[in-house]
């Protein structure tokens, strides 16, 4: 920030470099002034110390583009959170009643108990039809349900990642250039 001078009355305005070469309107008359491009600003005097700490925090939050994008980002993470929690608690309640694994040790155990001609019989059944069925086993259907909500769990959770990392980006001051 420094210190202009109103040609009209007098008055010290205080402006800063991303007003050089535009116009202010004068504190003390109201009348705009010129403000000087940015190698003739810095050469006016700086605003001392003690006026700059309370002009500091009052221009310290965000500007209207970085302000909407910040917020944005913020309402992005929220309701990402909301539907991870969401999809998390439907996968949380399904209950799988047998997995693959559990089937084929029950199919195993039930061949060993098996008779000669109840296996050829399997034999000749599977010779003839095949071992496609003609849509999936029920616990198999409730596996990948609840398979499908754990992967949509976690793809909300990478988006609301990705959002809260943009939001301290954008909502990170930015360096001041002395």
């Amino acid at each position: 920030m420094y210190q202009l001078t109103c040609p009209q009355c007098e008055a010290i305005n205080e402006v800063s470099t991303a007003k050089a070469g535009g116009e202010i309107a004068c504190s003390g008359c109201g009348q705009m002034i010129a403000v000087p491009k940015l190698g003739e600003l810095r050469k006016l005097p700086p605003v001392e110390d003690n006026k700059a700490a309370p002009a500091a925090s009052s221009s310290g939050g965000l500007s209207g583009g970085r302000s909407f994008a910040f917020a944005a980002l913020g309402l992005v993470c929220l309701l990402c959170l909301l539907g991870a929690a969401f999809c998390g608690v439907n996968w949380s309640n399904i209950d799988v009643p047998l997995t693959t694994e559990k089937h084929l040790e029950l199919l195993e155990e039930s061949y060993q108990d098996a008779s000669s001609a109840q296996m050829i019989r399997e034999f000749e059944d599977i010779t003839k039809y095949g071992v496609d069925i003609p849509s999936p086993l029920e616990y198999r259907t409730i596996e990948l349900r609840k398979q499908a909500w754990g992967q949509k769990t976690m793809v909300y959770l990478a988006v609301a990642a990705v959002a809260f990392v943009l939001a301290l980006v954008v909502g990170r001051k930015p360096k001041t250039v002395t």
